[in-house]
C-alpha cells in the first residue's frame, strides 16, 4: 500500500541521515522534508480506530482545566500556571524494538509505544510556551549528545477496572542489556526547521515521527542525551510488554520542564547491586521507577 511505501521511505531517510549527514547535509534534509510532507498529507484517518481512540480520550480525560489548546483538531494543551504540556494519544505498540517512545499519529507507530493526536511541532511550541530552552539535536561525527532543557514525561491511563495509573514514561521502556527500564532523561533538542531553497516552504522535520526518541536522530524534538544508535541491529530499547496496557488504550502524556541536568549515566549502585526480582521481572533497583511521579489525578475526567 502507499502507506507502507512511505514507511519504507522513512526508513531509507534515516539511513541517509547517518550516511550523508556531514558530506551531503542538504540532500538528507531535502529527503526528510519530502517524507515529512508525505506523512502529514497522506495518512489522514485511514484507520478508523484512531478516531475511536480520539473520542475515547475525550471520555476518559476530557479537557484539562485552566489549559490552553494548541490545536483545533488535535488534543494538546499548555498549562502555563503549572508549566505543563498535556497531549493525548493511545498505545500503538506493546512488543518489539523502539526508536521512539511517542510519535504523531500516522507516522512511526511501528516503532513507538504511543501515538499522539498532535504534531511534533505543536509539542515544540508547547515546550517553548512553558519556558523550556531549546538546545541542539545529536551530532554524530564526532558524537555530541543532544542538549536542551531536561523534560520529564509521565504517562496516565485507566486500566480495565477503571483504576487510574500514572508512571514515568521510562517505566514502559526496557533496556535489552540490563533488562531494566531505561534510566535516562529526555532533553529538548528541538529538531530542525528546514527551508526548501527552491520553494521557500518550511518543514519541521520532527513531524515525520521523531517526537520523543529513545534512539538518536538529528531530527528529534526530544532525545536522550546519551549515545543510542538508530540502526535495527544496534537498537538498545524495547517495549516493556508486561507493563504496557492493551493496544489502543488511551493515554495522556504530561511533559514538564525540570531544572535538573539530564541523567546521562546509569546509577552505579543499581548496576552493582543485585536484588530480587519483582513479579513483573523488573529489578527493584530500576533507576527510573524511583522517580517521584506527581499526583495528576486532576487530569483525569
Amino acid at each position: 500500500s502507499y502507506s507502507k511505501m512511505i514507511t519504507r521511505g522513512l526508513d531509507f531517510s534515516r539511513k541517509i541521515e547517518f550516511s550523508f549527514w556531514l558530506g551531503s547535509r542538504g540532500l538528507m534534509l531535502s529527503l526528510i522534508a519530502v517524507f515529512s510532507w508525505e506523512c502529514s498529507s497522506t495518512w489522514a484517518d485511514e484507520d478508523p480506530t484512531r478516531e475511536q481512540s480520539k473520542a475515547k480520550a475525550e471520555e476518559v480525560f476530557g479537557v484539562p482545566k485552566n489549559a490552553t489548546a494548541l490545536s483545533k483538531d488535535g488534543r494538546i494543551w499548555v498549562d502555563k500556571q503549572r508549566k505543563l504540556v498535556i497531549v493525548d494519544g493511545f498505545v500503538t505498540l506493546r512488543e518489539g524494538q523502539l526508536e521512539m517512545f511517542a510519535c504523531p499519529v500516522g507516522s512511526k507507530e511501528h516503532e513507538s509505544i504511543v501515538a499522539v493526536f498532535a504534531s511534533s511541532q505543536a509539542v515544540h511550541a508547547g515546550l517553548l510556551a512553558i519556558g523550556a530552552k531549546q538546545g541542539k539535536p545529536t551530532e554524530f561525527e564526532p558524537y555530541k549528545p543532544a542538549t536542551g532543557s531536561t523534560v520529564k514525561v509521565h504517562v496516565l491511563w485507566r486500566d480495565d477496572k477503571n483504576q487510574k495509573h500514572s508512571k514515568s514514561a521510562q517505566y514502559w521502556i526496557r533496556d535489552i542489556e540490563s533488562n531494566r527500564e531505561m534510566p535516562y532523561d529526555w532533553v529538548f533538542a528541538g529538531s530542525i526547521l528546514y527551508k526548501d531553497p527552491d520553494t521557500g516552504e518550511e518543514s519541521y522535520l520532527g513531524n515525520s515521527g521523531d517526537m520523543i526518541c529513545v534512539a538518536n536522530f538529528p531530527t528529534a524534538t526530544l532525545d536522550i542525551a546519551v549515545k543510542s544508535i538508530a540502526e535495527n541491529s544496534a537498537l538498545t530499547y524495547v517495549a516493556y510488554t508486561d507493563r504496557i496496557p492493551p493496544l489502543y488504550t488511551v493515554v495522556r502524556l504530561v511533559l514538564e520542564v525540570s531544572e535538573q541536568a539530564p541523567r546521562q549515566t546509569s546509577d552505579p549502585k543499581s548496576e552493582t547491586k543485585k536484588s530480587s526480582e519483582t513479579q513483573d521481572g523488573a529489578s527493584k533497583q530500576d533507576g527510573a521507577s524511583k522517580q517521584v511521579v506527581p499526583d495528576r489525578s486532576d487530569l483525569f475526567k
